[in-house]
């Protein structure tokens, strides 16, 4: 009996044209074959409706993952004990992709197929996605869940406990705005799920990150300086600059930024009163310094006090 893993691709050629009906596309695949050739590959037919009864209940997640790996398997030469491994070969890694794939599609979560597969939701994610970047995949992959579709009609049962939410609710914050740079924290904060307090804490996720740098660049927009921005996140002011360069060259948190900026409060009268920023403190150009004489003409008296000598 002939099982390498031309014979095995073979077979599940002709099973899947079988399935569908065309029987033309099955002529075609075994009219190369002699009589030896033919009695092996009736022998790997067999082998494979075999394998695509499922040993665990019909209407359980595990039956739909065996029989999408069932169906896949022959389709890249290789088995479904391959597929369940660790191993990584391009067939291989093909097949387990197309099989997540395609129980994905039937309405199974990230991380009932994860745990069948002995993989977490992440490879899942990423199996998923490599599938519809890549027709050849994401076609074998439709043909896989239509045979899954077709074997079960009926609704798979989704327990509550293994659905991941895509969005929780932000634990409750007690911050309270005081000017436009705190009302951009806020807007920042909402606008990626999280809290005022993580923005001005030492937080360095990538959400974080993110909001902290839309929340400086909204701020910027609005008019504040480096350092006054810096103040409120209790940073120094390059790392502001940092940010804002950054949401700059991204167009989506750069219209965040914009659109908070535009929604902030404008800065009351005296609110930063006796706070001189850094740039207000330096003179324009063309300023030059008074020199001494200058600075006594304007002192009333100056020029009557008595002046040490110094003895040469």
């Amino acid at each position: 009996m002939d099982l390498d893993p031309g014979g095995r691709q073979l077979a599940g050629l002709v099973l899947d044209a079988a399935s569908r009906g065309q029987h033309d596309q099955v002529a075609d695949l075994i009219a190369p074959l002699d009589v030896d050739q033919l009695r092996s590959l009736v022998t790997v037919l067999a082998v494979q409706v075999d394998q695509t009864l499922p040993s665990s209940p019909a209407t359980s997640p595990a039956a739909v993952c065996e029989l999408a790996i069932n169906a896949a398997a022959p389709m890249f030469g290789t088995t479904p004990e391959a597929i369940l491994s660790a191993e990584r070969s391009r067939p291989v890694s093909d097949a387990r992709a197309v099989a997540m794939t395609a129980a994905r599609e039937t309405g199974l979560s990230l991380p009932a197929i994860a745990e069948h597969f002995n993989k977490d939701h992440g490879s899942v994610i990423h199996a998923v996605r490599r599938t519809a970047e890549r027709p050849r995949l994401a076609d074998a992959a439709a043909r896989v869940s239509e045979h899954v579709n077709d074997r079960y009609t009926a609704q798979l049962p989704r327990p509550e406990a293994t659905v991941v939410p895509l969005r929780q609710e932000p634990p409750a914050s007690t911050f309270e705005p005081d000017g436009p740079v705190e009302h951009a924290v806020v807007a920042a904060a909402a606008a990626f799920n999280t809290t005022p307090e993580v923005l001005l804490g030492a937080d360095r996720t990538r959400t974080a990150s993110d909001a902290r740098a839309v929340a400086m660049t909204a701020a910027r927009i609005h008019g504040h300086s480096l350092p006054t921005i810096a103040r409120h996140f209790d940073r120094d002011h390059t790392t502001v600059l940092h940010a804002t360069r950054r949401i700059e060259k991204t167009p989506p948190l750069r219209d965040l930024a914009a659109k908070i900026a535009a929604d902030l409060p404008e800065q009351s009268a005296g609110a930063d009163a006796g706070r001189l920023d850094v740039a207000e403190q330096i003179p324009e150009s063309g300023y030059h310094s008074p020199g001494l004489r200058e600075q006594q003409r304007a002192i009333p008296g100056a020029a009557e006090r008595p002046q040490l000598s110094v003895a040469r």
